[in-house]
């Protein structure tokens, strides 16, 4: 399953593209079935977090970490890829590529559903 978020870029400027993706989403019990968490500026794939798994945030998961923010789940662990990393080993075929018909909210897509969204 994965998880696409939209960033915004005061949160971008102020954490970088890894805490803005990571970062506590309000999510249902769905947050577990999550392995990839896919951040995306004006329609744009900017950052792809992979084999990742969901907490609910806390001090020591999230640096970032505040009490509003309680109940709100983050994304640790798995590997972080950035538009910096093209040359990488690994790098998603689908970074920088746009999704269509997405909503300003967070959605639950399969690969098949991602891949065909993918333009």
């Amino acid at each position: 399953m994965n998880l696409v978020v939209h960033l915004q870029k005061k949160a971008i400027n102020k954490h970088g593209y890894e805490w803005a993706t990571r970062q506590a989403w309000k999510c249902g019990i769905k947050a577990n079935l999550v392995k990839r968490v896919i951040g995306i500026f004006k329609g744009q794939i900017v950052c792809v977090v992979e084999g990742c798994r969901a907490e609910l945030t806390t001090p020591i998961n999230n640096p970032l970490h505040e009490d509003e923010k309680q109940g709100r789940y983050v994304f640790v662990g798995g590997i972080f890829w950035e538009p910096n990393n093209i040359i990488a080993p690994g790098f998603p075929d689908f970074m920088f590529m746009h999704l269509r018909a997405l909503s300003h909210r967070h959605k639950y897509l399969t690969d098949d559903e991602l891949f065909l969204s993918l333009a």
